[in-house]
């Protein structure tokens, strides 16, 4: 194994351990974890035994082993890009219902005029 190899697989090791850490403090659903430990696995399998990317490359009909990793890398990015932007559109809206929602509860009626601007509104 050359040196590369060893530190890759080390440093993968230590992702499964935070992953699985961080799961158990709550950081992580199970899914994720469950996701993400697969994922460090599978990294640390393509870089122990590097032909093994090539073998599941050609069984897909892919020339190089290269090549399916980068493919599943520009993939996945793809997903968590989309997942991303479903998130921050579901933020933006409930930010939006919120800030509607404090607008009405504050509104002042026209022509009336709080007498401390500072001061919370009657009622509360």
């Amino acid at each position: 194994m050359i040196a590369f190899q060893l530190l890759g697989i080390a440093l993968l090791l230590l992702a499964v351990v935070v992953t699985v850490a961080a799961a158990r403090r709550g950081h992580l659903s199970r899914g994720a974890a469950t996701a993400w430990t697969a994922l460090w696995l599978a990294a640390a399998v393509a870089i122990a035994v590097p032909n093994s990317t090539m073998v599941v490359a050609h069984a897909l009909g892919i020339q190089r082993g290269a090549d399916l990793v980068f493919y599943c890398a520009i993939l996945a990015m793809f997903a968590g890009f989309f997942v991303v932007f479903v998130r921050l559109r579901r933020i933006e809206q409930d930010l939006t219902r919120i800030v509607r929602h404090v607008a009405i509860r504050d509104a002042v009626e026209p022509g009336s005029e709080r007498q401390d601007e500072g001061a919370p509104p009657p009622g509360r």
